[in-house]
């Protein structure tokens, strides 16, 4: 979540939501984000796409992608059309994001949708008389922009999955020997009744990761487990 304060003295205000936070592209180049604006004030929505690059001690980082060199064919990457998003009040407008290039081994984005206050007509052509208009309908006091981000996950060309599940009862391992991730959803530990259980997790396995965790004797795990389209309610018994 991105937040951005700006001093003004007026209630007036957008508010976005992008639903989902983790996305998946798989058997695909598209996906579709509906945005929407449940504020009192238009939203001006500025689209960035960064790469998420992870290295061989599972540390992250990020590197801005270049659109314009994506848009006219070169290298490969997601793309965001549009890059702005104009919403009205109550209002919604599609975001596409779209693979291009090669998809030999699975990729990760960090999608951010930001709420801006125009400044000119640059970036969402809006006249000066236009964007003070719009600035001084939200000015006064203290007004609270706040953006979201979403993960995307782009699954490569030729998905293969090759999970291992050993550990039994308490003791819980899964190996992904495939190439693409796999999801752990609904994750909890429960009595032998099945009755009294943990909070539930989500976790996203990536290719070539171990995922471990061990509970009291008495406990077992449940989970569901998805590999692409497929789809399994699992226990450690």
């Amino acid at each position: 979540m991105i937040t951005l304060i700006i001093q003004s003295s007026a209630i007036s205000a957008p508010s976005i939501s992008i639903g989902s936070m983790t996305d998946f592209i798989y058997n695909t180049s598209t996906l579709a984000k509906r945005i929407y604006n449940n504020g009192d004030s238009t939203a001006f929505v500025r689209v960035t796409i960064d790469e998420i690059v992870y290295g061989d001690d599972n540390e992250s980082k990020e590197i801005p992608l270049d659109s314009e060199a994506l848009i006219s064919g070169k290298g490969s990457g997601l793309i965001s059309s549009p890059s702005r998003l104009i919403i009205p009040v109550d209002g919604m407008q599609t975001n596409r994001l779209m693979f291009t290039g090669e998809r030999k081994h699975e990729r990760y984005y960090r999608v951010r949708y930001i709420p801006v206050v125009p400044s000119d007509n640059a970036e969402f052509g809006l006249s000066l008389n236009e964007a003070k208009e719009y600035k001084d309908k939200i000015s006064a006091g203290v007004m609270v922009l706040t953006g979201f981000g979403s993960i995307v996950t782009v699954a490569p060309e030729s998905s293969k999955f090759d999970t291992l599940i050993a550990g039994k009862g308490n003791n819980l391992r899964i190996t992904n020997n495939g190439n693409t991730s796999i999801f752990i959803s609904d994750l909890k530990y429960c009595d032998n009744n099945k009755k009294n259980c943990s909070a539930a997790s989500n976790i996203q396995l990536r290719p070539g990761r171990v995922f471990t965790r061990s509970a009291q004797k008495h406990l077992t795990w449940q989970y569901t487990l998805t590999e692409g389209d497929k789809k399994q309610s699992l226990n450690n018994l």
